[in-house]
C-alpha cells in the first residue's frame, strides 16, 4: 500500500513539473508574430458557400443596379472577399479565392466539401484571452489528472441544456444566448493543402452572409433599416481558431445602390472582421519617409491648387 502511495505521488510530481515547460513556451507565442512586415506570410479568404447566404432585398437590388436576379448573390459574394482583402492590404498580405484566377469551380468546391458548420457561443470583441499563470496551470493539470484516476469520470455538459415547462413556458439557462456559424475542418489534409497551393499561413472562412429584413426603431419610428452580418472564422495552418464571430453593421432600408453597400456598409463589416490582425510594426526610416512623403504631397498640392486658381 505504502508503494503505491509513492508511486502515485512520484508520477504526480512528475505529470506536473516536466510537461509544464513545454505548456509555457507554447502559451507564450504570439499567435500574431507574423505580422510584422513579414511578406512571405499571407492570409487566404475563402468565400461563403452559395446556401450559405441570405437576402431579403435581392430583387430590389437587381431592380437597382439592372442586374439578373441571380447574379447579386455573386456579386455580393465578391464584394464582401473585395473588401476584407482590401482591410488586409495595409497590414499583411492577403489572397482572395474569390479573386484568384485559379481558384475557379474546382477548388471551391474542393474546400466546401472538406467542411462542415456548427453553432458556437459568440465570442464578443471585448473579450480577451488571458494566459493563464504558472500556478493557474499547475492547478489544471491536478485537476485533471485527478479526474482521470477517478473510478468514473463525470459525463461533459451538452451544448444546450434541455428545457423545463414553468406555468406553460419553456424555460432554459442558455437558450437566449448570442449564437454563430462556426466551420468544422472534415478534411485534415485542407489547410495543407491550401498553404501548399497559394503560400498563406492564415486562413478567413466567410461562413455565412445575411441581409436581414427592415424594422424600426423605437427612437427613430419613421425610418426603417437593415442589419448585415457576417459570420466567420479565422485559423492558423495547424487549424487552432484565431478569431470567430459575428461582424455585424445597420443600413437605412431604403439602399439598393450595390455599390454603396459595398464601398459603405461591406466596408464596416470588413473592418469590423479584420480586427484581430494588429498594425503592421514599422521601423523609424519608414515613418520618417511615409511623412516626408506626405509633407511633399501637400505642397504639391497646394502648388497645383494655385495654378488651377490662377
Amino acid at each position: 500500500m505504502k508503494l503505491d502511495v509513492i508511486t502515485f505521488l512520484i508520477f504526480l510530481i512528475s505529470y506536473i513539473i516536466f510537461p509544464f515547460k513545454g505548456v509555457a513556451q507554447e502559451n507564450s507565442t504570439d499567435p500574431f508574430e507574423i505580422y510584422t512586415q513579414d511578406k512571405d506570410n499571407k492570409i487566404l479568404i475563402v468565400p461563403f458557400e452559395s446556401k450559405m447566404y441570405a437576402s431579403s432585398i435581392d430583387k430590389e437590388i437587381a431592380v437597382a443596379n439592372n442586374m439578373q436576379y441571380i447574379e447579386v448573390k455573386e456579386a455580393i459574394k465578391k464584394s464582401v472577399s473585395e473588401q476584407i482583402l482590401l482591410s488586409l492590404s495595409q497590414k499583411t498580405p492577403a489572397v482572395s479565392l474569390a479573386h484568384h484566377q485559379d481558384s475557379a469551380n474546382k477548388m471551391l468546391n474542393y474546400i466546401y466539401n472538406s467542411i462542415g458548420f456548427k453553432y458556437d457561443l459568440v465570442k464578443t470583441k471585448d473579450t480577451v484571452e488571458t494566459q493563464p499563470s504558472k500556478k493557474e496551470l499547475i492547478k489544471d493539470k491536478l485537476n485533471k489528472f485527478v479526474n482521470q484516476i477517478q473510478a468514473e469520470i463525470p459525463s461533459e455538459k451538452k451544448e444546450y441544456d434541455r428545457g423545463t415547462i414553468h406555468q406553460g413556458e419553456i424555460l432554459t439557462s442558455n437558450h437566449y444566448a448570442d449564437r454563430f456559424m462556426n466551420v468544422v475542418i472534415n478534411n485534415p489534409n485542407l489547410l495543407s493543402d491550401l498553404q501548399l497551393n497559394y503560400q498563406t499561413n492564415y486562413f478567413i472562412f466567410v461562413n455565412e452572409f445575411h441581409i436581414g429584413r427592415s424594422y424600426r426603431k423605437k427612437d427613430d419610428y419613421y425610418k426603417s433599416y437593415r442589419k448585415l452580418n457576417v459570420h466567420y472564422t479565422v485559423l492558423n495552418k495547424k487549424g487552432k481558431e484565431v478569431d470567430a464571430g459575428v461582424a455585424e453593421t445597420e443600413m437605412p432600408a431604403d439602399i439598393h445602390n450595390l455599390n454603396k453597400i459595398e464601398k459603405i456598409y461591406l466596408s464596416q463589416l470588413a473592418e469590423d472582421l479584420c480586427a484581430f490582425v494588429p498594425d503592421p510594426v514599422l521601423e523609424k526610416n519608414t515613418v520618417k519617409k511615409e511623412a516626408e512623403d506626405s509633407k511633399k504631397a501637400k505642397s504639391q498640392r497646394k502648388v497645383i491648387q494655385g495654378l488651377i486658381s490662377e
